[in-house]
């Protein structure tokens, strides 16, 4: 059984001179929640916060724990599955096609 992600945001969308416009979502999202098919029309970055869960983009999968930091360009499939509770900080941009398709995964000590 799949449960429902439930999700508290905070939005703020701006437009740069010099970058695309781009939203922030703060997203907390509940234990053993899914979400199968993330929107992957825009550039994607995910800061976790708090929590674990695990990040399927493409052919591959990112455990996500807190200090993960993920870029994902647009185009590429992208799935959500909630071990325990998530925290996420979430920033969606205009796609870029000079990015190209490559997924990068940073990890901070926090």
């Amino acid at each position: 059984m799949t449960a429902t992600a439930s999700m508290v945001s905070l939005f703020a969308d701006r437009t740069y001179d010099t970058q695309p416009p781009s939203s922030q979502k703060l997203m907390n999202l509940r234990t053993n929640s899914e979400i199968p098919d993330l929107d992957h029309s825009q550039d994607v970055t995910i800061a976790v916060l708090e929590g674990l869960g695990n990040l399927a983009v493409g052919d591959r999968t990112v455990t996500l724990q807190p200090g993960v930091f993920v870029f994902i360009p647009a185009g590429i499939p992208r799935t959500l599955k909630v071990e325990t509770i998530l925290n996420l900080l979430v920033i969606n941009y205009e796609a870029d096609p000079d990015l190209g398709e490559s997924v990068w995964l940073m990890t901070f000590q926090l």
